[in-house]
């Protein structure tokens, strides 16, 4: 990205620190920032009706900009005018809101974040080290505003997507293949947080067999190791499974557009489940280090398989792309204890039961 010489930019602390990941860079780089002294912490008692708030939630992937809608929402049913800042890549999240008047990228010019009343800045929404007994992010974003989170109802913490209709179009002929669709969810951008590649396909392809009368299309992108698609296709092929295919969407919003109208989602901690969760989609949750009723407790349909008692850490609330040091010691630890502890059985006996 190219940048006006002389002119003051709004960076995110994590595109600061990528742009310093090269030695070089750091060497001949000094870090200060001018913002800090400038951002007043929001409060919901300076809020006047028709005030312009600019959310940021730099918390990271998908599942947290759509953790992201309700508290936009709330704040919009409040007589706010809610804008949103975004990393590069999310923004899609916030097309066709009808509660959101803009949507920018950062980095962004100082002087247009100086023309909103408010700056609501989320770093991250949950603290990233070992905290226990977090609670569900959209409560957590109300309570650092001074909104009591007990005096929302349930139903306002989930926000329902909105399509256009070439958006809904496009992957109808996946509604239209004359059987139910399931979509399975391979892998988690966090390694922690999902089964390894051979798991995981293990998982999808005794799915595709349990249930030959459904097509299984099972999630993979440039986030994905590519052993999880390369697996996945191997084995496939291997056992003439005509039912189960691998799928990289190219358009993030046709694929959920699609969630609405499958008959189940299995997804580990990760974009596929908020999705569901924001349409009552029926999922299967395949859950490790985290609570999950911490994640979906507003979500409807969610039925969550949760071995805690295979780790005596479980939930660690470790916001971490690698094993913490106090994990359960193991020669070559690729899973998540608790992962592991899912049997195939349990996930396709699930699905018989919430499948649409």
């Amino acid at each position: 990205m190219t940048m006006e010489a002389n002119r003051t930019y709004v960076f995110a602390n994590t595109q600061v620190d990528r742009t310093m990941h090269e030695k070089i860079v750091r060497e001949r780089t000094r870090k200060i920032s001018k913002l800090d002294t400038r951002i007043i912490n929001f409060n919901i008692a300076a809020l006047k009706k028709g005030d312009s708030v600019l959310i940021f939630n730099g918390s990271g992937g998908y599942g947290d900009q759509i953790m992201t809608w309700p508290f936009a929402k709330i704040l919009s049913d409040m007589g706010a005018k809610v804008h949103i800042l975004t990393d590069p890549g999310n923004n899609p999240c916030w097309w066709n809101l009808p509660f959101v008047k803009s949507v920018s990228i950062a980095p962004t010019l100082w002087e247009q974040v100086k023309l909103f009343n408010h700056f609501i800045v989320f770093e991250a929404v949950v603290n990233l080290d070992e905290h226990q007994d977090q609670e569900h992010p959209v409560d957590m974003m109300l309570q650092k505003v001074g909104i009591d989170p007990e005096s929302i109802p349930a139903e306002q913490k989930s926000v329902r997507p909105v399509f256009t209709p070439g958006e809904l179009g496009t992957m109808q002929k996946y509604t239209q293949l004359g059987k139910p669709v399931g979509i399975y969810q391979l892998a988690s951008a966090n390694p922690v947080r999902c089964l390894p590649a051979n798991d995981s396909v293990f998982l999808a392809i005794k799915i595709a067999e349990t249930f030959p009368d459904m097509h299984w299309l099972c999630l993979y992108d440039e986030f994905t190791p590519k052993e999880y698609k390369e697996v996945l296709e191997t084995e496939a092929q291997k056992r003439g499974l005509k039912n189960i295919e691998g799928f990289a969407c190219a358009n993030l919003r046709e694929l959920w557009a699609l969630t609405e109208y499958v008959s189940v989602v299995i997804s580990p901690d990760s974009m596929m489940a908020h999705v569901a969760g924001a349409f009552g989609t029926p999922c299967v949750g395949l859950w490790g280090p985290f609570d999950p009723a911490k994640r979906t407790a507003y979500y409807k349909n969610h039925h969550a398989i949760w071995h805690r008692e295979f780790c005596p850490h479980s939930p660690c609330f470790v916001y971490s792309n690698t094993f913490p040091s106090y994990c359960p010691p193991r020669p070559a630890r690729t899973v998540c204890d608790v992962l592991a502890g899912i049997t195939p059985k349990e996930v396709t006996d699930a699905i018989q039961t919430i499948r649409r």
